[in-house]
């Protein structure tokens, strides 16, 4: 279950921004609960402007020494990345210096090589006579390689939008805005935009540039997953925007494969269906042919290379899914992995090109910090992704004794060790969360605001749009909208989804739920529930209306810091942890206690269910669930928290509370 949030705004900064723009009132109200509180900043966030490339550290003299080997006519090589970044950033440089006649080639490492540079590469670079190497989307932690290279008489100079480590590689120049020098005025760039702004400089020319090459800096911006706000929400809008004159064949001929229409995609479509076509390739050790699509000039290579994208891609599904339905077996006959702070699964022959989309698909749904590691001759490769709060590089780091590479930031990582030293390593990243993270921080959900009536009209809900392009910290508009009153339901799609009706502040409207099927929504009508929900804008019949899309709903009076302190609680008692003592009339059931949660548990096949049904009426969350327990231990209860699932059994012994187990654990913690 999610902590909801709601973001807090100056009413009177609304009505000021509203009186100095044509901005619709609504807009401005969200706009200054983002923190966009006056007409300089609101004229920055719709119109900004990007920055004069020179202003990041060194980017001068990256010119400089790339300008000097064009003239000497020495080859150069961008050495990039396997992923849409790394991809796009070195489509973007390879095409651009080919266009101003350099001798200059490009080198993408395999996923088997791993990431950045490595000397097996640059010893073969400087065989096939390169005697520049610039990087992109890479480099900044690459000292020894760097060291390496110009050891063979080779110059190198860096561009990269990862953390800084404490010794910079040698190099001519290192293009970083995370260096403590820098000070150029947007830091969240990532390669492709830092690679758009070198060429920027090259040609001391932004607009042109950006015409050439804006649309590729836009689908790296959206497939890094960074900030979609300042210099990248100007190239992801404004790269969007060009896509329906974009002239690149391969690019063209991916769309078409993803049954995409060049004049309608927004960012949602190049984050779940560009960007994973792209990627697809390098996860199945095919990186080549994502960067082979762009660079090629004919239609029919053109088609052929988007078809294996779209294969490829499938084929990364399967295997996302088998690997997936494996840890969740793993999870499921070793209960102490599920009740620890950190889930870690691990198994032989996992793609390491995939495990950390089966991170990332784990910690969604368990709302808990995942790793994934798999093991082949003799290595564990593991994948990290955590929740907001909880540090993944920190946790990993934790164990880098037993490491022998490792990286990433607070909300994921990689690394790789030795198989021998695993079972240390998870024990150290079991310890790291017990004494770092005693209260585990919960997923969040934030509303913009609570709206009125008049205001979710058609007319309001389009003027939201100029907050397009959405994504990471410039997400879509969320409305809370308290004590909906259901008034109507029916199911949509054969029961997969749930449509309402409910009425809200004396207007009723429509809520689609595609997160639930219609047998597993448990609210009735006459319920009053309260809303997270996106809206949009339907025609029909020649009909325009809102309707509201549900990201979370739950019962109208729900107290949320209740509920977390007990789940808190229970989570500490599953895994043998002390709590405190004065708890104990709130955690161990009296037998009188146990007659509402025995009545509930003979309604429900679904936990959630069981645990909204308890919490409605008025039993707290580690009470209920110990119940669970104690039923489970008698033989009236099969508990799979796992899946969610619960089933109850008839004909179960008598529950004799002095002999149960449960209990008896449950007083341990309390001792």
């Amino acid at each position: 279950m999610k902590k909801w949030s709601l973001r807090e705004y100056d009413s009177k900064k609304a009505e000021e921004l509203k009186r100095n723009t044509d901005l619709s009132p609504l807009l401005c109200r969200i706009l200054c609960a983002r923190g966009i509180t006056d007409v300089e900043l609101a004229t920055e966030y719709f119109r900004g402007e990007f920055y004069d490339p020179f202003d990041i550290l060194d980017m001068d003299k990256a010119v400089d020494t790339i300008q000097q080997a064009i003239d000497n006519e020495e080859k150069i090589t961008v050495y990039g990345d396997y992923d849409c970044d790394g991809i796009t950033s070195t489509a973007i440089l390879y095409t651009h210096l080919d266009a101003i006649g350099a001798d200059v080639d490009w080198y993408i490492p395999t996923r088997e090589e791993g990431y950045g540079l490595n000397k097996d590469a640059v010893k073969r670079l400087y065989d096939n006579g390169t005697r520049l190497i610039v990087t992109v989307d890479n480099g900044i932690s690459a000292a020894r390689e760097a060291e390496y290279i110009y050891e063979l008489g080779m110059k190198l100079v860096i561009t990269d939008h990862h953390q800084v480590p404490d010794e910079l590689p040698r190099a001519e120049a290192i293009v970083n805005p995370h260096r403590k020098e820098d000070t150029s005025q947007y830091k969240f760039l990532c390669g492709c935009g830092i690679a758009l702004k070198l060429i920027m400089a090259l040609e001391n020319d932004i607009d042109t540039i950006f015409e050439e090459y804006g649309i590729f800096a836009a689908i790296g911006t959206i497939g890094d997953v960074v900030a979609l706000t300042g210099e990248n929400r100007i190239i992801v809008k404004r790269g969007l925007e060009q896509l329906e004159y974009n002239e690149n064949i391969g690019l063209n001929k991916l769309i078409e494969a993803s049954g995409l229409d060049t004049e309608d995609i927004t960012s949602s479509d190049i984050a779940y269906k560009i960007s994973p076509r792209i990627n697809a390739a390098s996860r199945l050790g095919e990186a080549h042919l994502s960067l082979r699509l762009f660079l090629t000039q004919d239609e029919e290579e053109a088609q052929e290379l988007a078809k294996q994208l779209c294969e490829l891609n499938n084929s990364r599904v399967s295997i996302q899914d088998e690997i997936y339905s494996g840890a969740m077996d793993m999870l499921y006959k070793n209960h102490r992995i599920f009740n620890e702070r950190v889930l870690i699964v691990y198994g032989n022959n996992w793609n390491h090109g995939i495990i950390g989309l089966v991170s990332a698909r784990l910690c969604e749904r368990f709302e808990k910090p995942v790793i994934v590691i798999g093991i082949e001759n003799g290595e564990a490769r593991g994948s990290a992704r955590s929740v907001e709060g909880f540090s993944m590089i920190d946790c990993v780091r934790s164990g880098k004794k037993y490491l022998t590479r490792y990286g990433g930031h607070p909300s994921a990582a990689g690394f790789s060790l030795k198989e021998e030293d695993l079972p240390d390593f998870i024990e150290a990243v079991y310890k790291f969360a017990r004494e770092n993270y005693p209260v585990m921080p919960p997923v969040k959900i934030t509303a913009d605001l609570e709206p009125e009536t008049e205001e979710l009209t058609p007319g309001s809900i389009e003027s939201l749009s100029l907050i397009q392009p959405v994504g990471e910290q410039n997400p879509g508009v969320r409305f809370l909208m308290k004590n909906c009153l259901i008034t109507s339901k029916r199911s949509l799609k054969d029961g997969k989804f749930v449509r309402f009706v409910a009425n809200y502040k004396g207007k009723e409207f429509t809520f689609l739920d595609f997160h639930s099927s219609f047998a597993d929504f448990q609210y009735a009508t006459g319920d009053k529930v309260d809303v997270i929900c996106n809206a949009e804008i339907n025609e029909y019949s020649g009909k325009i209306s809102v309707r509201l899309l549900v990201c979370d709903i739950r019962y109208s009076g729900f107290k949320q810091e209740r509920y977390f302190a007990a789940k808190d609680v229970y989570e500490k008692i599953i895994l043998l942890e002390k709590v405190d003592k004065r708890l104990e009339p709130r955690i161990i059931p009296t037998r009188e206690d146990m007659k509402i949660p025995f009545d509930i548990i003979k309604k429900h096949t679904s936990l959630e269910l069981a645990v909204n049904e308890a919490i409605r009426l008025g039993i707290n969350y580690c009470k209920f669930m110990i119940c669970l327990h104690i039923f489970a231990e008698f033989g009236h209860l099969r508990l799979d928290r796992i899946n969610n699932q619960i089933e109850y059994i008839k004909g179960g012994r008598r529950i004799e509370t002095e002999e149960s187990k449960v209990i008896k654990m449950v007083k341990r913690s309390l001792a």
